[in-house]
C-alpha cells in the first residue's frame, strides 16, 4: 500500500481505485490480468471516474486496456459510470437479474436517490449462479446472492493462491471489522432472499472479502462471512417469538 497519493495495491495484482479511503462512497477494484485490466464496479459520476483514471495512471496501469467491467449489481453508485467504459469498448458483465435494469436505467438503478441521471448501456454478458468466466487469464466464479437486489452477484477469484470474494453490497467489512449489509431502499430488496444468501455465504471460506463500501477485509474473511449471517438474523428477519396479546 502506498500512502503518498492514497494509491492502494491491496493484494498482489489487486488495486483499490476508488472508495472510502479516497473520500468517496463506492469501492472500485482492478485486477491485473494478462495484458489487460479487469475492473469490478465503476463508481457513480465524474469525481469517481477521474479518480479511477488518475490511479490507473499513477500505477502505470493505463498502458493496459480495461477489457472487462464486472458489475456486482445494478445500483447507481456501483454502475453509474458503466456507460463511459462501454463506449470505450470495455465488455460489461452483470448478473442476469440486474442486467435489464442497467440496460433500461429504471428503478433498479436507484436513480431516484441521485441528482444526476443514470445513463443506460448494454450488458454484454449476463451471468448466473455457478458460471465461470475466464478473462485475461483470470477465472471468476459467479455466486448469485439475491436480496440487496434481485440480481446481486459475487465474483470469486483465486489469485496467487488466495480466495478473493468481490461481494458488492451483500456483505462488507464495516467499522472495526464488523459486518455491514447493503441498504434496504431498493424496490426489489427482499429480506428473505437476503438471509438465504447470507446463510449460504456463511458456509464458504475466503482469504479476502472486498466489499462495495467501507474497508477491504484482508484477514479473518471467513469469520466475517459467518458473522454476516448473524448480522442478517438480527437486522433482517421478523421477531422469531410472537408478541403476547
Amino acid at each position: 500500500m502506498e500512502d503518498g497519493g492514497l494509491l492502494m495495491q491491496i493484494m498482489k495484482d489487486v488495486y483499490l481505485l476508488s472508495g472510502q479511503p479516497y473520500g468517496v462512497s463506492s469501492n472500485v477494484y482492478a485486477v491485473m490480468g494478462q495484458e489487460s485490466i479487469v475492473m469490478i464496479d465503476c463508481g457513480t459520476g465524474d469525481e469517481d471516474y477521474k479518480l479511477i483514471e488518475h490511479n490507473l495512471a499513477s500505477w502505470g496501469l493505463d498502458h493496459y486496456p480495461v477489457s472487462h467491467l464486472l458489475l456486482t449489481h445494478s445500483h447507481f453508485d456501483h454502475c453509474g459510470n458503466a456507460h463511459i467504459f462501454s463506449k470505450k469498448g470495455t465488455q460489461l458483465i452483470a448478473g442476469a437479474g440486474d442486467a435489464e435494469g442497467i440496460e433500461l436505467g429504471d428503478e433498479r438503478t436507484l436513480y431516484y436517490s441521485y441528482k444526476q441521471n443514470f445513463v443506460p448501456c448494454p450488458v454484454d454478458v449476463k451471468v448466473k449462479d455457478g458460471d465461470v468466466i475466464t478473462i485475461a487469464g483470470l477465472s471468476f466464479e459467479i455466486i448469485h446472492t439475491p436480496g440487496h437486489s434481485r440480481g446481486s452477484v459475487i465474483y470469486k477469484l483465486i489469485n496467487h493462491g488466495k480466495v478473493i470474494l468481490f461481494t458488492g453490497d451483500t456483505v462488507m467489512s464495516g467499522p472495526n471489522g464488523q459486518p455491514k449489509l447493503g441498504v434496504t431502499v431498493a424496490e426489489d430488496f427482499d429480506a428473505g432472499l437476503y438471509l438465504k444468501s447470507l446463510n449460504r455465504l456463511s458456509k464458504m471460506e475466503a482469504d479476502a472479502v472486498l466489499g462495495g463500501h467501507f474497508q477491504p477485509c484482508l484477514r479473518n474473511a471467513t469469520f466475517l462471512l459467518r458473522r454476516g449471517y448473524r448480522t442478517g438474523l438480527i437486522e433482517l428477519r421478523s421477531p422469531s417469538i410472537p408478541t403476547l396479546q
